[in-house]
């Protein structure tokens, strides 16, 4: 018979010995794993995925001037106000931290310029701005972007607009004689009718006055951002029959433009009407146009929607505006006030499966702007090189 000593001894060999056994074997699975993890992938093997994020986003920045500029709708008179509106939106872009954003109301390239900088001396080093002058010498407003990335050079532009260079471009000065229409131009032209407030048939003709295009090659895609700035008062009929005929001809846009050169189409800016299919916090406004799909339904010979309306991916409804009207003007919001989804992101359908998060910043104050920024997170999985 063993004593409790000689067994206690036993029993502590064996503890011992197992203690030893697990030690040395997990010594030799993490040596292996090293290994294994420091040798090249086999020649014909699965490459391994890794992700690339882009942050992509729009932010109408509500007529964006410099200290001494002169402009044709004044939003700020004074320098100080329009210093403090150019820190304002600086400081918006540095906390949405885009890759690519674009504004709809700059009003030049100098006041792009003077942003890019100035987060530059943030510390975002990486952004720089681009701009393209649009036709609307009414109020003067331009659709510019920033980004991280530099655009495609695409026939020796980085930015482009596309408006006629002759008749009905209302860019050109009143005084100037117009010269005869271009044929190759009528696509960019579009007549349109509507009934007034008087009962009256009305003509007119449109041109996307505000709008930009830039291409980007990016975590392996090709990829076409229309930034658009459209009509706005979705309540009254010209405006809506004009918002109408400017969509037809960036729906040509995009087809002949984007699609044409083998990129994916984003849509996005300040696009002045509601989506149907999204329901937004406004539960009591609803559009009178088709503008919102016959954007997601620009080519009629594909099956469904081309293009998917970002803000779906907005969980919570109540958070599905971008605009603040300010209706008694007193920089507040009031109940009266109203608050609607005007600004959109619309993307390709086939980039809809990288859609990671989309939010809309609701910390900016009428200070900044009366629009938010719409921000969509996208995360592609591409072979490792």
């Amino acid at each position: 018979m063993l004593h409790v000593g000689q067994r206690s001894g036993i029993a502590r060999r064996r503890r011992d010995g197992v203690v030893a056994w697990v030690w040395w074997r997990e010594f030799w699975s993490v040596a292996v794993w090293l290994v294994a993890v420091s040798m090249p992938p086999r020649a014909g093997g699965a490459a391994e995925a890794v992700p690339c994020r882009l942050r992509i986003a729009c932010f109408n920045v509500e007529n964006l001037a410099l200290p001494g500029e002169n402009t044709r709708l004044t939003r700020f008179r004074f320098e100080p106000a329009r210093r403090r509106h150019l820190e304002g939106v600086a400081h918006v872009i540095e906390a949405i931290d885009p890759d690519i954003v674009v504004m709809p109301e700059v009003v030049s390239r100098q006041g792009v310029e003077a942003l890019a900088a100035l987060l530059r001396e943030k510390g975002l080093t990486g952004f720089q701005g681009y701009h393209v002058d649009g036709a609307d010498s009414f109020s003067g407003f331009d659709v510019a972007l920033l980004a991280r990335i530099e655009p495609d050079e695409v026939d020796g532009r980085r930015i482009w607009i596309h408006v006629p260079a002759r008749a009905g471009n209302r860019s050109r000065p009143r005084a100037e004689p117009e010269l005869p229409a271009d044929p190759a131009e009528a696509w960019l032209r579009q007549a349109y009718t509507y009934i007034d407030d008087a009962g009256q048939t009305r003509s007119d003709e449109a041109v996307l006055q505000r709008h930009s295009l830039a291409y980007f090659t990016v975590c392996g895609r090709r990829i076409g951002l229309l930034g658009l700035h459209l009509k706005s008062n979705p309540s009254d009929a010209g405006a809506n029959a004009q918002r109408s005929a400017e969509v037809r001809i960036a729906r040509d846009i995009i087809r002949r433009e984007i699609v044409g050169r083998g990129y994916l189409p984003v849509v996005l800016g300040d696009l002045n009407d509601y989506d149907p299919d999204v329901p937004m916090a406004d539960a009591i406004r609803t559009t009178k146009t088709t503008v919102l799909r016959d954007l997601k339904d620009y080519d009629a010979d594909v099956a469904g929607d081309e293009l998917v309306n970002a803000a779906k991916f907005v969980g919570r409804v109540a958070d599905r505006y971008t605009s603040h009207w300010d209706v008694n003007e007193n920089g507040a919001a009031d109940p009266e006030d109203v608050f609607t989804m005007i600004d959109h992101v619309l993307l390709h359908r086939d980039l809809e499966p990288a859609v990671c998060r989309v939010f809309i910043c609701h910390a900016v104050d009428l200070g900044v702007s009366d629009h938010h920024p719409v921000v969509v997170d996208l995360v592609f999985e591409q072979p490792h090189p």
